[in-house]
């Protein structure tokens, strides 16, 4: 069983290892300036927030597990939810963890490199790595 302490960790452990290792140079990439760089971080800063307390009013008024799954249930019948956990299980969750996984690659490729595929090789063993740790049990992945 996770405890508060995990749970707090694996969320900001999310939120700041997807986006704050490429994210930044794609914005900056995309304004004409720091202040406008600066500007958009705030902004997405401020819907993230926004989005983290909606989430929080609706497990206070509907709590219950199933998180997305039990909402849209609610809020549209069994079918849409059912389509969400397929798309969640099936292209979701999949595609973050190989974006996960390449952007590892390609920083573990600068230390040390593979050869032509490393960053390829260095996000399948993590996949592996972590998908094994996950298969031991939530003790040990936490």
């Amino acid at each position: 069983m996770l405890g508060v302490s995990d749970a707090i960790a694996l969320i900001v452990g999310i939120v700041i290892g997807a986006g704050i290792f490429r994210t930044p140079s794609l914005v900056a990439g995309s304004v004409e300036s720091g202040g406008m760089m600066l500007t958009a971080w705030l902004i997405g800063g401020l819907v993230s927030l926004i989005g983290a307390l909606c989430y929080a009013e609706l497990t206070t008024t509907f709590p219950n597990t199933g998180g997305d799954y039990h909402f849209l249930m609610r809020a549209f019948g069994k079918r849409t939810a059912f389509l969400f956990a397929w798309a969640r299980l099936s292209v979701i969750q999949t595609g973050s963890i190989a974006l996960l996984s390449f952007i590892f690659g390609d920083y573990a490729t600068q230390i040390y490199s593979l050869g032509e595929f490393s960053s390829v090789l260095y996000a399948g063993i993590i996949v592996i790595l972590l998908t094994a740790v996950n298969i031991i049990g939530i003790s040990i992945g936490a």
